[in-house]
């Protein structure tokens, strides 16, 4: 809508009509590209405003469209959700936002959802079955710089792996057979790196670290020096950001030469000895991510066995220390295979085909993959094109699957499912493995580098591969992570602040779909 500067302004209601024109006009181009698409996977996250006054439920999803030929994202929903925040009632509210988008079922490829500790708390009624309310962290927990008692910690990080543990069994049992949901990459690898902060030798320096770091913080002085001398400031260690205790660590490693300086002039506390010094790619949304998860589990794995390796051959003896990393190097890969163990191991009871799927539909990355793994991905891959496109399966979803019954419908990328293809041992002319057969024969060039994005060369190479491609979009569109909604959740957190702070409902998430789907209304008017 554009106005004539020569006429009088436009009225609050006339505004608002046009609002609610242009609004309704964004649901329905949506709507016509979601028609459009052959699958569809989602991101799924809980967000409570500040003061605890409402709490939302955010939806975004990824897909390929076939008419523009191009990969899209798009947010779905920004829901109220009142507690109590169980998985039945997510999985509820899950289907109404379906049904209004009239997505059928049958064309969700999956969900991703968040199990970090602000999830795990959401939906800790249902696992302590009181109907509690929520207790999701708000904004204000996620941005303070209030450092968590040691033994608290502590506390915290083992009660949220086992809750974590728990609530994905539950979530698995709520939707298993009806739509297939991964966890999120992150937040399983988070809960198997915390490990390390447990460890009895290096806890003290850890507290030592945040100690100096939280007086740090809280000295104008202290801090405008550092500033001065580095142009860096410390990192606070926040519980519920990712890879927080790293990234506090390596910052504090890397100005270390200044913090001594300063502590010595500034600052009346115990420093770290020398010998106490030590020393996000699946987040995107734009692009391809869960092809990475894969080779960098894998990858992370042969990592600390070669730290292990290399420790092994230094004298510790010489700095009056012991060993202080191989049993952490220990614990922390027992826990990558008890939380990730499913996605590089394929004797994993809960394994899951798509991660080494997708590693298989990177032309470069597939190379990472054994010659006996890459043959039965080959047809796995056949016969989740068989299971995705040439069976009818039902648009109403069967009821949960009894937990000790195994379900008739599960078409889950699971163990069994890559057993299948185990089993088909004869060789295939099909169309479908004839172009398995000429990608798997695309020689490697110099120009194809690990970081490629994988939907690009499909994209590129659907018409050589017209049968193929269709399964390489659908499998590359699933993120690796709920990292999508959390933007959502940023700029609802932006909306509501100031005089928007009384925004919600309905109102909350229409200027949410609107600023985050603007590319759907190519003609609106700056």
């Amino acid at each position: 809508m554009k106005h004539d500067p020569r006429s009088p302004a436009f009225g609050r209601n006339a505004v608002n009509t046009e609002i609610d024109k242009a609004y309704k006009q964004l649901l329905t181009n949506m709507k016509f590209v979601l028609r459009r698409a052959r699958k569809i996977s989602l991101s799924a996250d809980i967000w409570t405003k500040r003061g605890m006054t409402e709490s939302k439920l955010g939806m975004t999803a990824r897909l390929y469209d076939p008419h523009s030929k191009i990969m899209r994202r798009m947010t779905l929903a920004c829901r109220t959700f009142p507690p109590p925040h169980t998985a039945a009632r997510l999985f509820k509210l899950t289907m109404d936002i379906l049904a209004e988008w009239d997505i059928a079922p049958s064309k969700i490829s999956a969900i991703v959802t968040d199990n970090g500790s602000n999830m795990v708390a959401a939906f800790k009624a249902f696992v302590d079955s009181n109907g509690s309310d929520s207790h999701n962290k708000s904004d204000e927990d996620k941005e303070g710089v209030t450092v968590t008692s040691d033994d608290t910690e502590e506390a915290n990080v083992v009660e949220e792996v086992d809750e974590y543990m728990q609530f994905g069994e539950q979530c698995d049992r709520e939707f298993d057979g009806r739509i297939k949901r991964h966890s999120c990459t992150i937040h399983r690898l988070q809960t198997a790196i915390r490990v390390f902060e447990k460890d009895e030798t290096l806890k003290p320096i850890i507290r030592k670290a945040r100690v100096i770091v939280k007086t740090f913080r809280m000295s104008t002085v202290a801090t405008g020096e550092l500033i001065k001398a580095t142009n860096l400031t410390l990192i606070a260690d926040v519980s519920t950001r990712w890879n927080s205790t790293l990234l506090f660590l390596k910052r504090l490693d890397l100005v270390q030469d200044s913090v001594k300086e300063i502590m010595t002039r500034h600052l009346k506390i115990p420093g770290l000895t020398p010998g106490e010094w030590v020393t996000d790619k699946l987040s995107a949304d734009k692009e391809a991510t869960i092809h990475r998860v894969h080779f960098y589990i894998n990858g992370l794995v042969r990592h600390l066995e070669c730290i292990r390796d290399a420790l092994s051959k230094l004298d510790f003896s010489s700095s009056d220390l012991d060993n202080p990393f191989d049993q952490v190097i220990l614990a922390m890969e027992s826990e990558l295979s008890r939380v990730l163990g499913y996605v590089i191991n394929e004797r994993d009871p809960k394994f899951d085909a798509v991660y080494i799927a997708s590693t298989f539909l990177h032309k470069k990355l597939r190379l990472t993959l054994p010659h006996r793994v890459a043959s039965l991905t080959s047809r796995w891959l056949a016969l989740k094109s068989s299971d995705w496109y040439e069976q009818n399966i039902p648009d109403i979803l069967p009821e949960p699957a009894d937990p000790n019954v195994t379900s008739k419908f599960n078409t889950d990328d699971d163990l069994d499912f890559f057993v299948a293809a185990r089993l088909e041992v004869a060789p295939h002319n099909s169309p479908f493995d004839l172009e398995i057969q000429t990608y798997i024969s695309l020689p490697a060039s110099t120009e194809d580098i690990t970081d490629d994005n994988p939907e690009l060369f499909w994209i590129q190479n659907a018409g050589k591969f017209p049968l193929l491609s269709r399964v390489a979009f659908d499998i590359l569109a699933i993120p690796a992570a709920s990292s999508a909604p959390e933007r959502v959740f940023s700029i609802g957190s932006a909306a509501t602040m100031g005089k928007g702070n009384r925004l919600a409902g309905h109102n909350l998430e229409r200027k949410i779909l609107s600023l985050r789907n603007t590319e759907y209304l190519p003609d609106l008017d700056d």
